[in-house]
């Protein structure tokens, strides 16, 4: 060696050898274990970007412990003791290092002799490589147990891909309600109601937006149709069947054929086509004023809008004592008012096209929240229940009762047939006795069987003999299939959708009672 500065440095560069190799172990045990707890914190709860969080963990750890390794260099002078220690110098190294600044004669020998031992070769050994068994076997266990943890069936899984499907389905709700929007925004004659309309959309879908499921997103819709349908006027049918009796009235006469025509096609082309009759009364033959008057008399007096027959009335008297300005003023209110019934209808279908887009997100988001209360637990297997089994016991008469078990009973004589306990959730009773029932009172409130599902066999079920119970069966097993009909029964009748909701909701709920332990 030419220098105390070359040993150090070759002393330097086998220890950085030496270190770096449990350093890396020291990072792989770190990242084995980082990788093993976002598997493990997975497993206990639903975490999308496990993969990528398990995955970026890596390379931090890995700077982390490269910055340590290059922070702890070992200065000098532990470099030199320690190559002494292990090189069996006898200290030859460590005390030329001290005293290299020294200019005495055994200062120089000392120097000499230590670079004389320090040959390259032995200094390459100074530090040799090292590696721990124990870390290396608790490195191994933790790989594999993230392995296996990557591996095996996650029960989240299932949680996260219900959430990515609720979340789609927020959606596909939202961009659907967004598109009515941008529908009726794009209508060639805006409805006055439009913005108001636009406002209650878009607080619609951002509630759909944020809701945290799709039962919750439902919530949003119902108010929405509410403040919908508190927009429109609730006199605007009978005002257009007034505007539709008027035009087959005025169609039906010579001078007000053309206004009846244009009344039809809509009520502002009617507007104008009055406006235009009323200027041109004063060239009517006296024969086609009492036609026309008698057709104004008739349209006023099938009106169903006061307002509108009140004008007609008028128009009609006018015109049969003469007056044919007094007719045409009152022709001019009448078309007025036709133009506020072509502002109501623009209005009431940019509602209604409002309404059917809530409609169509809440079937998406309806179907999802079933899709969810389904996947609760809840058995599907009716265990010979029909979601239409009732008890029902008669005899001669009209004698029954309600339950959700199965009883019956016959006889003759005098008496009444077996019933169940009346209400829902009762329990039919096996029927007994004889005589002749007696027939219902007036207004008395009677249960009427429902019919059973399309494909469904429902047996009658089998006579009790003295002192058997009635077979019950679990709401477990039968609840989803109750489930089924009901929705099945409100989307074949004109229920509000709230109500459905309700029904929906209601059955999600014993869903979530099944499930629980």
């Amino acid at each position: 060696m030419s220098s105390l500065e070359t040993v150090v440095g070759a002393l330097r560069r086998s220890d950085a050898r030496s270190r770096a190799v449990p350093y890396v172990l020291h990072a792989a045990l770190g990242a084995a274990i980082w990788v093993a707890a976002v598997l493990v914190v997975a497993r206990i709860t639903p975490i999308e970007t496990r993969l990528q969080l398990a995955w970026l963990g890596i390379p931090v750890i890995f700077a982390a412990v490269a910055v340590a390794w290059t922070v702890r260099l070992p200065r000098p002078d532990m470099l030199m003791q320690r190559a002494d220690l292990r090189l069996g110098l006898h200290e030859r190294l460590s005390t030329a290092w001290e005293r290299r600044a020294a200019s005495g004669v055994m200062d120089g020998l000392l120097r000499e002799d230590a670079l004389q031992h320090a040959e390259r070769d032995r200094l390459k050994h100074a530090f040799p490589i090292r590696v721990s068994r124990r870390e290396a076997s608790v490195l191994a266990v933790v790989a594999a147990a993230a392995l296996a943890l990557a591996v095996l069936p996650n029960p989240m899984d299932q949680v996260l891909a219900q959430r990515q499907a609720d979340h789609a389905s927020q959606a596909k709700a939202a961009s659907t309600i967004r598109d009515v929007q941008q529908k009726i925004a794009a209508a060639a004659t805006p409805a006055p109601v439009d913005p108001k309309v636009q406002k209650i959309l878009s607080d619609a879908q951002q509630k759909i937006a944020q809701a945290q499921d799709p039962r919750q997103a439902l919530e949003a819709i119902s108010p929405a149709e509410q403040q919908l349908q508190q927009l429109s006027d609730p006199q605007t049918q009978a005002r257009t069947s007034t505007a539709q009796n008027l035009a087959s009235s005025l169609s039906a006469t010579t001078a007000g054929n053309a206004a009846g025509e244009a009344l039809t096609s809509s009520p502002s082309k009617g507007a104008q086509a009055l406006r235009d009759l009323a200027s041109q009364l004063q060239s009517l033959t006296p024969q086609q004023r009492a036609q026309l008057a008698k057709a104004l008399a008739d349209a006023a007096q099938h009106a169903q809008d006061p307002t509108i027959a009140a004008s007609l009335q008028r128009a009609s008297a006018a015109l049969s004592s003469g007056d044919v300005a007094a007719a045409a003023g009152a022709l001019s209110d009448v078309a007025g008012q036709l133009d506020s019934l072509q502002d109501q209808q623009s209005n009431d279908q940019a509602i209604a096209a409002a309404i059917n887009g809530l409609e169509a997100a809440r079937q998406g988001l309806a179907a999802q929240a079933d899709r969810d209360a389904s996947g609760t637990g809840a058995s599907t297997s009716s265990a010979g229940a029909s979601p239409g089994a009732a008890a029902s016991g008669n005899g001669n008469g009209n004698s029954n009762g309600n339950g959700t078990g199965a009883g019956s009973g016959n006889g003759s004589g005098s008496g009444s047939g077996g019933g169940g306990s009346g209400g829902t959730g009762g329990v039919g009773a096996n029927g007994s006795g004889s005589g002749s029932g007696s027939a219902a009172k007036p207004g008395e409130r009677l249960y009427v069987p429902g019919q059973p599902l399309p494909g469904q066999v429902v047996n009658d079920p089998a006579p009790l003999g003295p002192g058997q119970d009635v077979p019950l069966t679990p709401y477990t097993q039968v609840v989803q299939a109750y489930q089924q009909a009901a929705l099945d029964a409100t989307n074949q009748s004109l229920i509000p959708g709230s109500e459905r909701d309700l029904v929906r909701e209601y059955f999600s709920r014993l869903g979530e009672s099944a499930a629980a332990p």
